[in-house]
């Protein structure tokens, strides 16, 4: 079912396509199921059926668990919202908000991955110890990594690209309150920035995007600059190194040196 996968489709027009044929389709199948079984069927149960066949389907369509998840709870969870009578102002500014932290899942596939304690400790020592030395986190989220590397080292600059409006809103306001002067976030999209003033590039985002980034990487980082990946491989691309972090997820670090 791989050919199914809308690798060049936005994912939000995916699952919404998913979701109204779905629910056409039941629409015209539930009163031949309540004749045969002889009794209506509650609004909510329809509901969760049509969640989890959207849910399934979803599946077949290569996309990632947040939108097989978002897939199945959305329409029992509407209707529950409904029969709670929830004002109806709390529906726009939910999805307003999840839009707000999700947006490059939306937008591209990426999930909100966040690095560990334990896996920026490993990076920290994977740095290589030279002063003016500049590390970048693509898809830096909260903001929680690079304000461990910044108060961890001296002499060294961390930049966060983040798109995601809300989450780089937070790690800005967090970052400026850290006070800490080798630090910085902007509200970037990765593939327009130009990765040339980078010592070392940092990214945990999924297995979508590796391939196009590594040779975005590969075009504009210099000579002897490092290339690292949490988690997810570069198709055909052997690393230079991989760090096995000994945390619970089993966290690998992929390392190339450019």
């Amino acid at each position: 079912m791989s050919n199914l996968s809308l690798k060049h489709k936005p994912p939000l027009v995916t699952v919404l396509f998913i979701q109204g044929v779905v629910f056409a389709v039941l629409y015209l199948l539930f009163p031949y199921l309540e004749m045969a079984l002889g009794q209506s069927i509650p609004l909510f149960w329809k509901m969760v059926a049509q969640g989890l066949i959207a849910g399934g389907i979803t599946v077949l369509f290569g996309l990632t668990w947040v939108w097989i998840s978002a897939q199945v709870l959305a329409p029992p969870l509407l209707m529950l919202g409904i029969a709670l009578n929830l004002p109806n102002w709390v529906f726009p500014v939910a999805l307003a908000l999840l839009i707000l932290v999700f947006w490059n899942v939306v937008s591209n596939r990426v999930p909100l991955y966040l690095t560990n304690q334990t896996t920026a400790k490993a990076l920290l020592d994977l740095l290589p110890k030279k002063k003016g030395l500049h590390f970048a986190d693509l898809g830096s989220g909260l903001g929680g990594t690079l304000r461990y590397l910044a108060k961890e080292t001296k002499g060294q600059k961390f930049t966060g690209l983040e798109s995601a409006p809300l989450p780089f809103l937070l790690s800005w306001i967090i970052g400026k309150l850290s006070g800490r002067q080798n630090l910085s976030f902007r509200m970037k999209n990765i593939w327009t920035q130009d990765l040339r003033d980078y010592d070392v590039v940092y990214c945990f985002l999924s297995p979508v995007p590796m391939a196009r980034l590594y040779e975005k990487a590969l075009e504009e980082l210099k000579p002897g600059s490092l290339f690292i990946s949490n988690s997810f491989e570069v198709p055909d691309q052997k690393p230079d190194q991989v760090i096995e972090v000994d945390d619970r997820r089993k966290t690998r670090l992929l390392v190339w040196k450019m």
